[in-house]
C-alpha cells in the first residue's frame, strides 16, 4: 500500500481537522483501493467490506490528530480497519461466516509445489471468482501474508514486521496459502474434467 509523503499527508490531515472536504476526498481516493482489498481479506462480502471501509475512514477523519506518525498512515488505517472488522465479526457468528481449513500448518509443510499451469487454462473471469472464493477460505493469518506479499509486493522483512512474526513464518504461511489455493481451484474445477481441458 503506497503512502503519501509525510509532509503532504500532514498538510491534508490539518485540512481535514479544519473541516476541508477536499482534503478528505484526496486522502480517501489515495488509500481507498488498497484498504478495501485489506478489508476484503477479512470479510467475504463486498457490501460489508464497503461499509467497513467507510466506517474506517469516518473514524480516521473524526480525529485526524490521533495519527502521530509513529507508523505509516496506511498501517494506521489498516489497524483501524482490523478493529472495525473485529467488531463486525463479533456481531456475526464468525464460525458460520468463514470457512477454515481443517489441516494444520505443520501438516502441509511437505506439500509439493502447486501446479499453477492449470490456472492458465481457465477463463479469467471465472478464475477471478474462484480465486477470490479460495482466498476467502484461507485462515486470516494466511490471507494477510498473501495480501501483503502478493498484491502489495512488500518484502518478506516488511511483512514479517507488519504481522509481528519471523520471516520464516511468513514464508511458511505463503507456501501453505499457495498449496491450499491450488487444491481449492482443482476441486472447484474438477481438474481432468472436460470443462478444464
Amino acid at each position: 500500500m503506497k503512502n503519501l509523503s509525510a509532509s503532504d499527508l500532514q498538510v491534508l490531515l490539518n485540512q481535514v481537522g479544519a473541516g476541508d472536504n477536499k482534503a478528505v476526498e484526496k486522502i480517501y481516493r489515495f488509500y481507498q483501493a488498497s484498504l478495501f482489498a485489506f478489508i476484503r481479506l477479512r470479510v467475504r462480502d463486498d457490501h460489508v467490506a464497503e461499509e467497513i471501509l467507510n466506517d474506517t475512514f469516518m473514524i480516521a477523519f473524526q480525529k485526524p490528530e490521533q495519527y502521530n506518525g509513529s507508523a505509516e498512515y496506511s498501517t494506521w488505517l489498516c489497524g483501524i480497519a482490523k478493529n472495525v472488522c473485529g467488531a463486525w465479526m463479533r456481531k456475526q457468528n464468525a464460525a458460520m461466516r468463514r470457512c477454515v481449513f481443517d489441516a494444520k500448518d505443520d501438516e502441509l509443510e511437505n506439500v509439493p509445489t502447486p501446479d499453477w499451469d492449470l490456472l492458465s487454462r481457465l477463463e479469467s473471469e471465472e478464475l477471478h471468482e474462484v480465486m477470490q472464493e479460495c482466498i476467502d477460505r484461507l485462515p486470516v493469518t494466511h490471507r494477510e501474508a498473501f495480501f501483503w506479499t502478493w498484491f502489495e509486493e512488500e518484502p518478506l522483512s516488511v511483512v514479517a514486521a507488519r504481522l509481528g512474526c519471523p520471516a520464516g513464518t511468513v514464508k511458511s504461511r505463503l507456501f501453505n496459502a499457495r498449496a491450499k489455493i491450488a487444491d481449492c481451484v482443482r476441486n472447484v474445477f474438477d481438474v481432468g474434467a472436460s470443462r478444464v481441458g
